[in-house]
């Protein structure tokens, strides 16, 4: 029985047993011992994930039942009315609420990638005994779990030294003709006149030199390991090398593409620009699709992956999710992992439903440029799927490569540490290219502050806004609490509020800075990102009255549409010579390409630099950017949330550049809950400082 599975038949029984207003949680925290819990507070049965992964049928409906038997009698604990309802709800087991606490070898054993079994011995009680059966490459010679020593090149072989003592050997290809790759859309006659990468004659393209040093990566790294991941820098053409290095290795084929929901048609037609029509694959949109045989590409989104539950006319709960069986089935043998910071979790259903394609299939590449954005234990997931026998601990991990840091009396986690021995041991499965290292072409970022201040009601409405953050803040400072932890009513949601009135009251000083731009500009073209739905659609109301008028298209992405309208969107813009986009900065983040555009406004600022990274550069520097400098503009309300942020972020930003990229100094410590914090303490001592306290 898996999670939706599992949820569906509690789902089922609460109504049958006339509890038709509770509803059902998962929680995968491991460190919660129980099986199932009944919260009479919120009308909830919440169940174990991750026991429910471990546990037969039998056992699984049993607690389910057990604890609607607690929801029946209220204030009978165990005792005989409890039993006797408890029976007669199905249950075989009457004793107390059982409590399965994982052990720490248990706990590693399940983020490491391992499949965990449980073996349960039937006596007066049931005494579960877990049994860890490693994912890793077995040694050869004495069958124990391979994990990695050193490695080392012997003519064409690379050696693999393992700790147990014994060597794997693996052959090191090499000459295969990746420069001679030629998109699909090139004239065969053509005698091509190639300025870079652009066929001046019949419009084909090609893939830059080290686009091609990325395909040869792969090729080796396929070949001496499970995976190789390409973390090139947005915008240098990611998908282009996993595609190249597709193109001349058929044995790789069935390729099963992952991508994100919003941008599976961009991926789809990239596919067909460089491998062929040969190569036409079918888009998997919906749980029910038959996934048609003998065909070598296939796609699906993440959100797909993800067992959901819907409740139709008849209230019959129906379990949603596509069966990674009829996938399995296919024989697939690579998988491409676009954007694998998605799998950063390694409790969530996402992460395990792609780690048991991966188990699948003998080739893995993931894709990202930003693999890790907050912690550095995000990184190992991808990492572990790839490499092993590298990686093999999440427990491990952990320990020898992120870095910890007490702040006051909590021991916090931060990022990669000791980034160049990370960087050499990693080598061998990991790429990643900056700009500067690859292309002295590509445009310069050049980023301005558009000061302006509120007005009228704006200035009060942010101002109450502010004082109630203040006192909360003391409030809280003052009591002794910690301002990180208050569920609902936490810092984040209360800086949010800030954020919000702030993003409606910029209004009226972005339209004009936009209308500035088009009056001081010929033939160009802006991006507008921001944050809130209700900002957005003032906007483009706005934007449309004032602009189309004047033959300025205004055009609107947003993460309500689907990949097809999105796609639509993006070459509408690109095709477009003045027109505006209203775009979400996080629904625009990843996979649109805007190279034909190289001026962007952040309207709205992220807590997270990495998000902005994605839009804005990330969107714009693309292969085919003509400009000499992408502008980005961001509109900052004076002595506001945003003085403070703009400031945090900008240090933060250079803070991952340090850990990624050619800088190989200590990655300072930070996530999004120390930005929090710091911007809370700016904002009240700015305040404090305006009132004069």
């Amino acid at each position: 029985m898996n999670r939706a599975e599992a949820t569906t038949y509690c789902h089922t029984r609460l109504q049958e047993c006339g509890l038709k207003d509770w509803t059902v949680r998962l929680t995968t925290d491991m460190t919660k011992g129980f099986l199932g819990l009944c919260s009479y507070r919120d009308k909830s049965i919440i169940l174990s994930a991750l026991h429910i992964d471990i546990h037969d049928d039998k056992m699984v409906k049993n607690t389910i039942n057990h604890e609607i038997a607690h929801a029946l009698t209220p204030g009978h604990g165990h005792d005989d009315v409890w039993k006797e309802t408890a029976r007669s709800a199905g249950c075989y087991d009457v004793n107390a609420c059982s409590n399965l606490s994982f052990t720490p070898e248990a706990i590693d054993a399940i983020r490491s990638g391992a499949t965990l079994e449980l073996e349960v011995e039937e006596t007066t009680i049931r005494t579960p005994k877990f049994k860890v059966t490693r994912l890793q490459d077995k040694c050869p010679e004495c069958g124990k779990v391979a994990v990695e020593k050193k490695r080392y090149e012997l003519n064409s072989l690379l050696v693999i030294v393992l700790q147990c003592g014994h060597d794997i050997y693996k052959t090191i290809p090499k000459a295969t003709p990746f420069h001679k790759l030629v998109s699909s859309d090139a004239d065969p006659d053509c005698k091509h006149e190639w300025e870079k990468n652009h066929c001046l004659k019949c419009d084909a393209k090609r893939p830059f030199a080290f686009q091609i040093e990325g395909m040869k990566f792969l090729e080796r790294a396929l070949a001496t390991s499970k995976g190789g991941a390409i973390f090139d820098e947005m915008g240098l053409g990611k998908t282009i090398q996993s595609l190249g290095y597709l193109k001349y290795h058929k044995e790789a084929f069935p390729v099963l593409f992952i991508v994100k929901s919003g941008i599976i048609y961009q991926f789809y037609a990239q596919s067909i620009l460089w491998l062929g029509e040969n190569y036409v694959g079918q888009i998997i949109r919906t749980s029910n699709d038959y996934v048609i045989p003998g065909l070598k590409c296939y796609f699906i989104s993440y959100d797909l992956l993800i067992p959901k539950t819907r409740k139709a006319r008849s209230g019959k709960l129906i379990v949603q999710g596509f069966d990674i069986q009829k996938l399995i089935d296919r024989k697939i043998k690579t998988i491409v992992l676009d954007e694998c910071q998605l799998i950063k979790n390694p409790d969530s259903s996402r992460t395990q439903q792609v780690r048991k394609l991966c188990q699948a299939v003998p080739n893995v590449i993931p894709l990202s440029g930003t693999p890790w954005k907050n912690k550095g234990s995000e990184f190992f997931q991808v990492l572990n799927i790839i490499a092993p026998m590298k990686f093999n601990s999440f427990a491990e991990f952990e320990r020898r490569w992120v870095e910890h840091y007490w702040d006051g009396n909590r021991y916090k986690e931060g990022g990669i540490r000791n980034i160049p021995a990370f960087k050499e041991y990693t080598q061998d499965i990991i790429i990643r290219r900056e700009y500067d290292d690859v292309m002295d072409e590509f445009p310069e970022v050049n980023r301005t502050l558009y000061m302006t201040n509120l007005e009228g009601d704006h200035q009060e409405l942010y101002d109450e806004s502010e004082s109630d953050f203040v006192k909360w803040w003391n409030s809280k400072v003052i009591g002794g609490e910690d301002v990180m932890n208050f569920g609902s009513d936490n810092i984040m949601a209360k800086l949010a509020r800030m954020r919000h009135v702030l993003g409606l009251a910029k209004i009226p000083a972005t339209i004009d800075y936009i209308e500035e731009f088009f009056e001081d500009t010929v033939d160009k073209k802006l991006c507008v990102f921001l944050h809130h739905v209700d900002v957005a659609q003032i906007m483009l109301e706005k934007l449309k009255a004032k602009f189309e008028p004047e033959g300025i298209k205004v055009l609107a992405l947003s993460s309500d549409l689907n990949s097809q309208k999105r796609y639509e969107i993006q070459e509408e813009f690109n095709k477009t010579t003045r027109v505006i986009l209203i775009a979400s900065t996080l629904a625009a983040g990843e996979g649109i390409n805007l190279q034909t555009c190289s001026d962007a406004v952040l309207m709205e600022r992220q807590w997270n630099p990495a998000n902005e990274d994605q839009a804005a550069p990330g969107r714009f520097k693309r292969i085919g950017q003509l400009a000499s400098h992408i502008n980005i503009t961001c509109i900052t309300g004076q002595a506001t949330i945003d003085d403070y942020l703009h400031a945090i972020v900008e240090r933060k930003r250079r803070h991952f550049h340090k850990a990624m990229n050619k800088d190989n100094r200590e990655v300072a410590q930070w996530n999004v809950q120390d930005i929090m914090k710091e911007l809370g303490e700016a904002i009240v001592k700015g305040y404090n400082e305006k009132h004069g306290k």
